[in-house]
């Protein structure tokens, strides 16, 4: 009986922590200022920034505008669950620009993006909200 309830325990925390995984929202990106002050490798931070136009800073305005200081110009941009993690997709339709990556949410303030796309493939950038 004892060890039945260890076991439900340790379900039931189990349960909790796969749960509660980092996923990024829109809500998440709003507020302050991002600069890439690194490049992003394994989860951590290393290197150069490597994710123009978006080491140079971005602001992410509301749920579907972000400010991308490099072209002094609003893009748009959006979320996607594809299931292999979440993508982060930014067109800059009057520069003729789209970019995607996979995003993660380090913390609160520090995202990690990695370049999607074949052309992508080799970018990288560890953001810190300012």
């Amino acid at each position: 009986m004892r060890r039945m309830k260890y076991c439900l325990l340790l379900s039931l925390l189990l349960i909790i922590l796969i749960g509660c995984s980092a996923k990024v929202t829109e809500e998440d990106l709003i507020g302050g200022y991002w600069i890439g002050t690194a490049g992003y490798e394994d989860g951590e931070p290393a290197g150069e920034p490597n994710c123009m136009p978006f080491d140079d800073g971005i602001e992410f305005k509301d749920k579907e505008t972000v400010y991308v200081e490099t072209y002094d110009t609003d893009f748009s941009y959006w979320l996607e669950d594809n299931g292999d993690g979440i993508e982060i997709h930014f067109r800059g339709e009057e520069l003729g620009i789209y970019l995607s990556f996979y995003i993660d949410k380090i913390n609160e303030d520090d995202i990690g993006l990695l370049g999607k796309e074949d052309i992508q493939s080799e970018e990288s950038c560890y953001l810190e909200r300012q």
